[in-house]
Parts: C-alpha cells; structure tokens; sequence
C-alpha cells in the first residue's frame, strides 16, 4: 500500500481498497457485505486520496495509476428563445 495515500484513509477505506486490489470488479452490494456501511464514501475517499478508482456499470474497479479517465460529454448546447 503506498504510504503517502494511506495514511489519509479511514478504516472503511482501507477495507475497500483491499477488496478492490483482490478482486477485479466490486459491487456496492459486496463492499456492504465485508462490512462497510457507506461504500459510496469509501469509494469518494478513495478519490479524493487519489487511488483511480473507476466505475464498470455498476461495480467499481482500481485502475492503472497511467490509464486515463473516460472522456466527458460535451455540453448540451443553451439556446435562448426571444
């Protein structure tokens, strides 16, 4: 575990990130299973420690520290009736 990120994660963090590094793809459903009662904070801690976490549909995987996020969507055009 890289020491400078995980000294800011809290234990529920820790678990996930062990859950993520074992298995390919995780489910909130699983997270919740090993006994973190908030994955979705987890998994934004996670995040916000800087551990590329991506989402697959509806599971979450550890990315490659070099892969780069999907694209975004361009805007929806505003158009402005008179």
């Amino acid at each position: 575990m890289d020491s400078n990120r995980a000294n800011e994660l809290d234990q529920e963090a820790v678990r996930t990130l062990e859950l993520l590094r074992a298995q390919e793809l995780v489910s909130v459903a699983e997270l919740r299973a090993i006994g973190v009662p908030q994955p979705a904070q987890a998994l934004y801690a996670l995040q916000l420690a800087g551990w590329p976490v991506r989402r697959s549909g509806n599971r979450w995987r550890l990315a490659a520290d070099d892969e780069q996020p999907p694209p975004r969507p361009a805007p929806t055009p505003r158009v402005r009736i008179i």
